[in-house]
């Protein structure tokens, strides 16, 4: 049975893949496994939050010790993730160019950062929330960061991401994550909508970012509200895209492993190697809704097995 507890991360799956989310949270079919972009972003976000204790508890910031640790695993993810690693984003850039250039610039913005803004003060710090919605549900999670401005009397939220470019601007106007954060931080600081602000704070691009445009809590939570009235009717329909070839659910993503990898019969064709745009709408089986999905299921992994048997 699902949980009543809910973070980002799990209405994230449902806006990507309804079908995705049943898997995982609805039918509790639990797997991991690390990429480089996560142990990355782990990596750049246990640095970031070392800078920022260190800040927040005005003690010297051991800027050797952290650039040693990055060094470490550079070298560990180049051996592990050989061509991952290795390979041109959207700004033209790998892994390695990357963390070498948070080496030398990155790993100062933050102290940079307070240091153009007097007035702020860091109050939180992988700031842990619990927030009960008004219909029921609890989320719970982690804040990467939130400030407090004495000159304006106003709050600013940061979350850290390790994205290769910025943020497009029309996944500025509505981000549910901040919507999200919003609520916790009202409670947590006992603070009105209008005195807090959201960034994403963007280490590899050296920037940051505001974001949410006017009104985007209201329309944040009308999206949240349909998010859990489409849960609670049970619409788990697929939606095939090219994350599937990223998907733990599916046979076509390269680094899925076990069982779990059949789980899905739905998915997108589209494969990350060739970027066949033609193959986006290649999908495995159409969804005919949840009451003849075992059948399809049944069905897709006969034909899996007699394809093995073949070869």
């Amino acid at each position: 049975m699902a949980s009543n507890n809910y973070s980002y991360s799990k209405i994230d799956t449902y806006v990507q893949c309804p079908f995705k989310y049943k898997l995982k949270y609805v039918d509790g079919n639990y797997c991991y496994h690390d990429t480089v972009n996560t142990e990355v972003g782990t990596l750049i976000h246990s640095c970031e939050e070392s800078i920022a204790k260190a800040i927040q508890s005005n003690t010297k910031i051991d800027y050797v010790d952290l650039k040693n640790k990055i060094i470490f695993k550079l070298f560990e993810l180049k051996h592990k993730y050989p061509k991952d690693f290795c390979e041109l984003d959207k700004s033209k850039r790998t892994f390695i160019d990357k963390l070498y250039y948070y080496l030398e610039t990155g790993i100062y913005r933050l102290e940079l950062f307070m240091q153009l803004h007097p007035t702020y003060k860091i109050v939180g710090v992988e700031q842990p929330f619990e927030l009960t919605y008004k219909s029921g549900e609890v989320f719970k999670g982690f804040i990467d960061r939130v400030f407090y401005d004495s000159l304006t009397n106003k709050y600013i939220i940061q979350d850290i991401k390790t994205y290769a470019v910025e943020v497009e601007k029309e996944k500025l106007a509505t981000p549910l994550q901040f919507v999200i954060y919003m609520l916790a931080v009202e409670k947590l600081y006992n603070c009105a909508e209008a005195q807090i602000s959201c960034q994403y704070y963007l280490p590899f691009c050296d920037c940051t970012q505001d974001a949410g445009t006017n009104g985007f809590i209201n329309r944040g939570i009308l999206k949240i509200d349909n998010i859990f009235q489409k849960i609670k009717t049970a619409d788990f329909t697929p939606n095939p895209n090219p994350l599937c070839n990223w998907c733990e659910y599916c046979k076509t993503n390269p680094d899925a492993q076990g069982k779990e990898k059949y789980l899905c019969p739905y998915f997108s064709h589209w494969d990350r190697n060739t970027r066949n745009k033609a193959d986006i709408n290649n999908v495995e089986n159409s969804w005919q809704g949840l009451e003849k999905h075992q059948l399809v299921l049944e069905n897709y992994l006969n034909k899996i097995n007699k394809t093995e048997v073949m070869n």
